[in-house]
C-alpha cells in the first residue's frame, strides 16, 4: 500500500504553493478550482495525494528514467508504467491504446481514463476488446478502500475454487480437544506396564479393570500390598543365589516346606547369636575323636553338678566316671577342662556342634547354601528374613487379588505372576488404566465425529478423528492445524463471497469479470473507469481508489491538467494528433519533461527502430528540442538546449556522457519551494 503521508523534508505549505502554482498555470474554471480546493484541504489534512507528491519530489530532484540495455527484452507500456510514475505517449492510435489499456487492467491495475474531449475517450472505449467490458466501470465502486482492497487479494488466493468446500462443515472449536490432553492421554493408552510383555498371561491387563471400580479405600489398601510385594521381591532379585531365594519363596507361598524353613530361620538366629556370645571366651580344641553319645554322657554329667553333686577325687559318682575319660579329649586354651565353668564351655561347644549340623540338613532340604563358618550365618539368616518377607507380601497379593471381585480371573500361582500383578496394580495407581484412557480418546472422537452431519464432514475433519483413533498425538496436531487452516480457507470464502455480493450489487458485471479472473489465475484484478477531466478534476476519488490517471490529449493542456495527479499515484499522458498548448515554460509535456517523464512512442509511425511491442528503442543522434514539438513529444536522447528565460524549466537532457551528471541542469520552476527559502 503506498504512503500518502507528508514525508519529512516535505513543508505542507510549500505543496501547497506548489498546487496552487499548477491550479494557476492552466484556464482555470470551476472544475480546477474544486481540485485545487481538495488538494489543498488533504495536504492540510496530512493526507498528500500520491501523485502529488511524486510530481513536486521528481520536480524538485528529477532522477531521468533508467536507461534499457540492449541485452534486456522490447520494453513494453506496461513495463514503463510498472517501473515509473510518469509516462508520456505518444504516436499510439486509440486501438492500440484500448490494448495496452486490456493489458494495464489485466496486470489488475485500477486505471482512469479521462480527457477533455468526449469523442477521444468514446473512440478508445470502443476499440478496447470485448474480454475487457466486464472491467469496464461507469463510476468506481463504492467499497471502502480496505474492503476493495481485501477483495482482490482473496480472489487471488481463493478465487480459484471459490465453491470446492460447498456442503462442507467444520467442528466448532470447543468440540476439539486440546492437543496437551490429547498427548497426555495418547501417552497413557500406548504405555507398556513394566514388567509385562506381549508374551506373557492376561492377568496384568485383566487388573487395571477390576482396580477401575473399586473404592478408593480398598484400592488404595491393595495398592499398599502390592508395593510391599514389588518392595520384598526386588529385594530378592538383588540379593545372591537370587534363584534359589525365589526357589524358596515360591513353594513358601504354597505352604511346600513351611515346617523345615520356619525351623532353620529360628535355629541359624540362635546359633549365630550363641557363635557371637562365645567368640570371646576360651578356645575348646579337640585332640580325640568323641565317641557316639559322648556329647549325652558330658550333658548328663553338667547337670549332675547343676542338681549339686560334687565333683571327687576318690569315690567318684558314676557321672564323674563316665565323663571324666571324654572330657580328655578337649583342651580350653591348651588345657583340659576340669573346673564346671570349663565343662560347661565343652557342653555348649558340642550342642552348637549339633545345631550346625542340623542347620546344615535344613539347608539341604530347603536348596540354600550350607554356611561354611560362623561368618556365613549372618548371611544365611538375612536370607531367610528376605525369603519370609516375600512370601509373606506375596501371600498377601494372593489373598487380596483372590477377592478383588466375585469370581475374580486372577490368580497368582508363582512370583513370576505375582510381580507382574504388583507391577500393574502400581501402575495403575501412578498413571492410570491404558484402556480407560482409550476409551477416553474413543470418546473425544466420538463427540468430535457427531458435531457435524456425516454427509457435511470435510477431509481435515475425518483426519483429526481418525488420529483420535489411532492415538496418535503427532497426527492429531499435525491434522488439527490443517483444520485450522481448513477453517480459515472457509472463512476467507465466505468473506469472498459476502464482498463479491457487496460489489455486485452495484458492479455486476465487474464483480463477475473479477470472479472469472479469479477462477482462471489472472494475476491481477482491474478496471477502467472513463470521465471526462472535469467530471473528474470536480470529483476526485478518495486514496487508493485508483492506481494509474491516463489522460488523451495531453498536448494541448497545461500544467493545470497536472492536478489529475491527485486522482492516482501514476500519471500516462497520452499525445494524440490534438492542437499542441502555447509553450511558455508551463505546459503539461514541458512539466512533466522536467520531471523526468518517460517518453515512449506507439507502432502508429515508424521512427527509429520498432519494438513491435507498443514502445520504441530511443534513436542517440535525435535532439529533444527546448519545446515539444506538435508531432511528437521528446524520447530522452540528444542534447537538450537551455531556456534561459528564467520562468520557462529547462527541458530534461538526454544521456550524458560515461561519468557526468545524469540530472537537469535547473530545478523545475513549478517544483515546490525548500523549506526555508523563499521564491522570489
Amino acid at each position: 500500500m503506498l504512503d500518502v503521508r507528508v514525508s519529512e523534508g516535505t513543508d505542507p505549505e510549500a505543496l501547497v504553493a506548489f498546487v496552487e502554482r499548477l491550479a494557476g498555470s492552466g484556464r482555470g474554471g470551476p472544475a480546477t478550482g474544486a481540485a485545487r480546493s481538495r488538494i489543498v484541504d488533504e495536504v492540510h489534512d496530512g493526507r498528500v495525494p500520491a501523485g502529488i507528491r511524486t510530481l513536486a519530489g521528481a520536480l524538485e530532484s528529477p532522477v531521468p528514467p533508467r536507461q534499457r540495455r540492449g541485452d534486456e527484452d522490447e520494453e513494453t507500456l506496461l513495463g514503463a508504467v510498472s517501473e515509473e510514475p510518469l509516462v508520456v505517449l505518444s504516436e499510439a492510435g486509440p486501438a492500440e491504446l484500448a490494448r495496452a489499456l486490456a493489458d494495464l487492467t489485466g496486470y489488475g491495475m485500477r486505471v482512469l481514463l479521462t480527457g477533455a474531449q468526449a469523442e477521444r475517450l468514446g473512440a478508445v472505449r470502443a476499440a478496447l476488446p470485448a474480454d475487457v467490458a466486464g472491467r469496464v466501470v461507469d463510476r468506481l465502486p463504492a467499497l471502502p478502500s480496505t474492503e476493495l482492497r481485501r477483495l482482490r487479494r482473496l480472489l487471488a488466493t481463493a478465487g480459484v475454487d471459490r465453491y470446492g468446500r460447498a456442503g462442507q462443515q467444520l467442528p466448532p472449536e470447543d468440540a476439539l480437544p486440546g492437543p496437551a490432553d490429547v498427548a497426555g492421554c495418547c501417552d497413557r493408552a500406548n504405555r507398556v506396564v513394566d514388567g509385562t510383555d506381549t508374551g506373557a498371561s492376561g492377568e496384568a491387563r485383566i487388573v487395571p479393570g477390576l482396580l477401575r471400580d473399586l473404592e478408593i479405600d480398598r484400592r488404595a489398601a491393595v495398592t499398599q500390598v502390592a508395593r510391599c510385594a514389588l518392595a520384598s521381591l526386588e529385594t530378592l532379585t538383588g540379593a545372591p543365589d537370587a534363584d534359589r531365594l525365589q526357589g524358596v519363596a515360591g513353594r513358601l507361598v504354597h505352604s511346600g516346606l513351611r515346617a523345615e524353613f520356619e525351623s532353620l530361620q529360628g535355629l541359624a538366629a540362635r546359633q549365630r547369636d550363641d557363635r557371637a556370645r562365645l567368640a570371646s571366651g576360651a578356645r575348646v580344641e579337640v585332640v580325640e575323636p568323641l565317641p557316639e553319645g559322648g556329647d549325652v554322657t558330658i550333658r548328663r554329667y553338667l547337670d549332675f553338678l547343676d542338681s549339686g553333686g560334687r565333683s571327687r577325687s576318690y569315690f567318684k559318682p558314676q557321672e564323674q566316671k563316665e565323663a571324666e575319660p571324654l572330657l580328655r579329649g578337649f583342651r580350653l586354651d591348651g588345657a583340659a577342662p576340669q573346673t564346671y565353668d570349663q565343662i560347661a564351655t565343652v557342653s555348649q561347644h558340642l550342642h552348637l556342634a549339633r545345631r550346625d549340623d542340623e542347620i546344615a540338613r535344613l539347608c539341604s532340604v530347603l536348596g540354600l547354601p550350607v554356611p561354611r563358618s560362623p561368618q556365613d550365618l549372618p548371611g544365611l539368616v538375612d536370607a531367610l528374613d528376605k525369603i519370609a518377607a516375600a512370601a509373606r507380601s506375596v501371600g498377601a497379593l494372593r489373598h487380596d487379588v483372590l477377592f478383588l471381585q466375585q469370581d475374580s480371573p486372577v490368580s497368582v500361582p508363582d512370583l513370576a505372576a505375582a510381580e507382574r500383578v504388583a507391577r500393574a496394580i502400581v501402575d495403575y495407581d501412578e498413571h492410570g488404566d491404558p484402556a480407560e484412557a482409550a476409551d477416553e480418546l474413543e470418546r473425544l472422537a466420538l463427540r468430535c465425529e457427531a458435531a457435524v452431519p456425516f454427509d457435511a464432514t470435510a477431509p481435515e475433519h475425518t483426519a483429526v478423528v481418525a488420529a483420535l483413533r489411532r492415538h496418535d498425538a503427532e497426527a492429531y496436531a499435525a491434522a488439527l492445524e490443517e483444520l485450522g487452516r481448513a477453517r480459515r480457507e472457509m472463512l476467507d470464502r465466505d468473506e469472498l463471497q459476502r464482498l463479491l455480493g457487496e460489489l455486485s450489487a452495484s458492479h455486476p458485471d465487474l464483480a463477475q469479470a473479477w470472479a472469472a479472473d479469479g477462477a482462471a489465475e489472472v494475476p491481477g484484478f482491474g478496471l477502467l473507469h472513463v470521465a471526462g477531466s472535469d467530471d473528474l478534476l470536480r470529483n476526485l476519488p478518495s486514496a487508493d481508489s485508483a492506481d494509474l490517471v491516463v489522460v488523451l490529449g495531453a498536448g494541448a493542456l497545461q500544467a493545470d491538467g497536472l492536478l489529475l495527479t491527485a486522482a492516482a499515484p501514476r500519471m500516462l499522458a497520452v499525445v494524440g494528433d490534438e492542437p499542441r498548448a502555447e509553450s511558455s515554460g508551463t505546459t503539461l509535456l514541458e512539466v512533466l519533461n522536467q520531471a523526468s517523464a518517460r517518453f515512449l512512442r506507439g507502432t502508429g509511425t515508424p521512427a527509429g527502430e520498432s519494438s513491435g511491442t507498443g514502445a520504441e528503442v530511443p534513436v542517440a543522434d535525435v535532439p529533444v528540442p527546448a519545446v515539444p514539438p506538435e508531432s511528437s513529444v521528446p524520447d530522452g536522447a540528444g542534447v537538450a538546449d537551455i531556456v534561459s528565460a528564467p520562468a520557462v524549466p529547462a527541458p530534461r537532457t538526454g544521456p550524458p556522457a560515461a561519468g557526468g551528471e545524469s540530472r537537469p541542469s535547473a530545478p523545475s520552476a513549478m517544483a515546490p519551494a525548500r523549506r526555508g527559502t523563499e521564491r522570489s
